[in-house]
């Protein structure tokens, strides 16, 4: 170990192979372990034992012997006893070890129980929904759905992707505000339209409503952009499918993890959710989000990212609560 680490950083790793479940506990949390989970855990519900209970093959099994830490063994004969001394160059609190043989590092558990367990709402450990930021906060919708046939007026039905979108919007802002008493969302606007496969039409709306727009008779937006824009429609692979490159071609940073992290989640119930192109990112102070074409898919991702969103536009634009949906 010494031909790569310093013996600085070799205390270190020491005094950390030296960590058991308790120790470990009171570093992590500020507190033991048990006042922890009086503060902050909850009773397990039926359903959670009952999967827990259901899940146990795949619990993990532990060697006491294997995992017992230097602490454990009494190769640290001082650990509680002497004073930590302070690295200048780390925050970790050294305590000298008697011997540093040890290949073991701790005997935390490697396994988070509750990652086994859905929660109780039904969605999974990779998808657990955040509350929406607390306060006031108005928002301005608006929908544009990009298709070629929809722009034509080709469909029996009219357009879906458009409504669902909005649909979905009203739902979860509603549940949003029956949840939570120390907020409360309310929509002021609704901003529909429709354009086809264009790159240029599509942008010409982007940066309208989000209040760049450069033509000077185009002034709706200019006092107050949007918060947040989703497009709809053209993220797929056809020739005609250009929403994506239209959105990088005005977005002044792209946010790469929001829409990587939805995709994971929807893929695990439709694959090819993984050939979505969709993108996202910041165009002046507004966010802008591509969503599928397809209604079903538009609404899932939605769900997905619609509180997310919320806490993005407040740290985006403080005070100003304005959000369209395109």
């Amino acid at each position: 170990m010494a031909s790569y680490f310093s013996e600085q950083q070799t205390r270190i790793i020491d005094a950390l192979d030296s960590f058991g479940y308790d120790e470990a506990a009171q570093y992590v949390y500020g507190c033991t372990y048990p006042e922890w989970k009086k503060h902050h855990q909850k009773k397990a519900t039926d359903e959670q034992m009952e999967r827990y209970n259901g899940s146990k093959d795949i619990h993990a099994k532990h060697d006491k012997d294997l995992l017992a830490t230097r602490s454990s063994k009494g190769a640290t004969s001082h650990i509680k006893n002497t004073p930590p001394e302070h690295s200048q160059n780390s925050q970790i609190c050294i305590k000298e070890p008697a011997q540093s043989n040890s290949v073991l590092l701790s005997d935390v558990c490697c396994q988070d129980v509750d990652a086994l367990v859905a929660p109780a709402n039904g969605t999974t450990a990779a998808h657990q929904t955040p509350r929406p930021p607390k306060g006031i906060m108005n928002l301005k919708i608006g929908i544009l759905t990009v298709s070629d046939r929809a722009s034509r007026n080709e469909y029996e039905t009219g357009d879906l992707s458009g409504p669902a979108v909005e649909n979905t919007v009203s739902s979860l802002i509603n549940q949003m505000n029956s949840s939570y008493k120390d907020q409360r969302i309310t929509i002021t606007h609704v901003e529909k339209h429709i354009v086809p496969d264009d790159a240029l039409a599509i942008k010409e709306v982007l940066m309208n409503w989000s209040g760049k727009s450069t033509n000077a008779n185009d002034t709706s937006f200019k006092d107050a952009p949007c918060g947040l824009i989703f497009t709809t429609g053209g993220t797929g692979f056809s020739t005609r499918d250009v929403t994506v490159e239209a959105t990088l071609e005005v977005l002044d940073r792209e946010s790469q993890g929001l829409m990587s992290w939805a995709t994971m989640v929807l893929t695990s119930k439709q694959p090819l959710a993984t050939l979505s192109r969709a993108c996202a990112g910041t165009c002046g102070n507004t966010i802008i989000v591509n969503l599928p074409g397809n209604p079903l898919g538009a609404s899932q991702v939605v769900e997905i990212v619609f509180p997310l969103l919320l806490h993005a536009v407040k740290d985006l634009v403080t005070g100003h609560m304005d959000i369209l949906v395109v």
